[in-house]
């Protein structure tokens, strides 16, 4: 027998087509040093909810932040989205291509896809198409009150925008809202709830039998029934029994539904408690602007900064030297080949000119050597 062949199930990516794709926020999402299987699966699901817009098989083994620096241009990509776990546990650390800022945070909690669908009563199968339009992102509770006085706010919330695509309420298709991403801040414990959801989609109006077959499902009862009549006939036709989600008129068709439809929000996972610890505002590194447990004065935040500059300033001026020694080197090398190309040429020329004498001798000894 021969082999079966063998299907490709991976989620569909994207390539960039347009100029529009190019500007298109894009993250390159991996985990550094020894993880656990769990936070491997964390990262993978993560990757999911960025697509099509994120890397899906990328591995940063063996691979330097400078390597992903010197691709970042090539495809375009944002930012870098980086797993690592600790002695203290596991953190995300967001990086923005080229030149920062850098958003450390501890992941003090997260569940994955398998565990959220195991204590669901009716999980939900996510269509392939799902996957193909970028997630809907939220924030809530980010303008509260209490955190007017709170700086890294507001940087939390450009930062969660600038992951995805923009949206244009004017021109956008029903087509293009399948996912949901959530981001949620608590200020009362100053971490950041994160939630992914599929916006799941039910026919109002008719019965669970009706509705099971406008869905292709099977009902069980229908094998009891001698016609399709019968399940009009027991069951009243307009009575809704499923009392879950919204109802939300239709103004455009939305899969198989053409007016409307019972709309609701079901968790696909992962979930994650994040608590922002640093931030930089540099790509990996940089001056330190905010940080959660250390708080500075004025003076020391001044005198943090000069070392900073001054360490940048003494980073610039190796640099300069050293592309100074390489250009020198190189240019002695040109020289020395020239010297000796040249040399060659006047040899060739002299040959040339007086093709019995042989190089580095005299006619009169070779004459001689040969009356000998």
């Amino acid at each position: 027998m021969g082999r079966s062949a063998k299907v490709n199930t991976a989620m569909p990516g994207k390539l960039d087509t347009t100029e529009a794709d190019k500007k298109t926020p894009k993250s390159i999402i991996i985990y550094r040093g020894e993880v656990g299987v769990h936070v491997r699966s964390l990262m993978q699901e993560w990757r999911n909810v960025f697509l099509p817009w994120s890397s899906k098989k990328l591995h940063g083994k063996n691979k330097s932040l400078k390597d992903f620096l010197a691709v970042a241009a090539t495809f375009s990509a944002s930012h870098l989205q980086l797993f690592t776990a600790p002695s203290q546990g596991t953190s995300l650390r967001i990086m923005r291509f080229f030149n920062g800022p850098t958003l450390s945070f501890r992941v003090l909690s997260f569940t994955l896809h398998k565990e959220i669908v195991a204590k669901q009563r009716r999980p939900v199968s996510v269509d392939r198409a799902a996957w193909e339009v970028a997630p809907i992102v939220v924030l809530n509770n980010f303008t509260h009150p209490d955190l007017a006085h709170h700086a890294e706010v507001p940087l939390l919330t450009a930062t969660f925008k600038a992951l995805f695509p923009s949206l244009n309420v004017q021109t956008i298709q029903n087509c293009e809202i399948q996912r949901v991403c959530l981001f949620h801040y608590d200020h009362v414990e100053h971490v950041v709830e994160v939630r992914h959801y599929y916006v799941n989609a039910r026919t109002v109006g008719v019965t669970k039998t009706v509705k099971k077959l406008l869905e292709s499902r099977r009902p069980t009862k229908l094998g009891t029934l001698e016609s399709i009549d019968e399940v009009l006939d027991q069951e009243d036709a307009w009575s809704d029994t499923d009392g879950e989600g919204e109802e939300v008129p239709l103004v455009q068709p939305f899969r198989q539904h053409r007016e409307q439809c019972r709309v609701k929000l079901q968790e696909i996972g992962p979930r994650m408690t994040l608590q922002l610890n640093k931030v930089e505002n540099g790509f990996a590194g940089g001056e330190v602007i905010y940080h959660r447990t250390e708080k500075k004065t004025l003076r020391e935040v001044q005198v943090n900064a000069s070392k900073v500059r001054a360490r940048k300033t003494e980073k610039a001026k190796r640099r300069a030297l050293q592309d100074e020694n390489v250009q020198r080197k190189r240019q002695q090398r040109e020289d020395k080949l020239e010297r000796k190309r040249q040399r060659r040429e006047m040899a060739a020329v002299a040959q040339q000119a007086n093709p019995f004498e042989v190089a580095g001798g005299d006619s009169d000894g070779y004459a001689a050597g040969n009356e000998e």
